[in-house]
């Protein structure tokens, strides 16, 4: 297990593909401190519904990267804070919901991006199951 982040600020809850064309999970995006928290909401009852998103990350760039931490973390960053400028209908905007994150992997960056000098990459869930089952339905499972 990993080290664990509580925190009730803002997070931005939406579907995001990790599997083409259709494989999806449930991005969350938060806050705390200088740093940003880009994290799954684990809806094991769907196919790809617990993804590490480092991996995802990983799919997605040149495997010939000078430095994995700054590439991969840069494009979890930019995932999640899009969800924050950009809001996807389909998704959910929570204030003050108390939020606990199983922090996988911790990245600072090489300089400041999007208005973060890094991120926690891990799994999110709420403190209140209701919060909770109505993030994970966002994939449409019935939890």
């Amino acid at each position: 297990m990993g080290q664990m982040l509580n925190g009730d600020s803002r997070v931005h809850l939406a579907p995001f593909t990790v599997s083409w064309p259709d494989g999806q999970c449930v991005l969350a995006y938060a806050r705390q401190g200088g740093m940003a928290i880009v994290a799954a909401v684990q809806v094991p009852e769907v196919p790809y519904g617990a993804p590490s998103l480092w991996d995802v990350a990983a799919r997605h760039l040149p495997t010939n990267l000078t430095d994995e931490n700054e590439g991969y973390g840069r494009w979890l960053l930019c995932a999640g804070w899009g969800l924050s400028v950009m809001p996807d209908p389909r998704g959910l905007d929570l204030s003050g919901e108390a939020w606990t994150v199983n922090v996988a992997k911790s990245v600072t960056l090489k300089a400041p991006a999007y208005g973060s000098d890094g991120l926690h990459v891990g799994y999110l869930w709420f403190d209140n199951p209701a919060v909770n089952a109505k993030a994970q339905g966002l994939l449409g499972a019935s939890v």
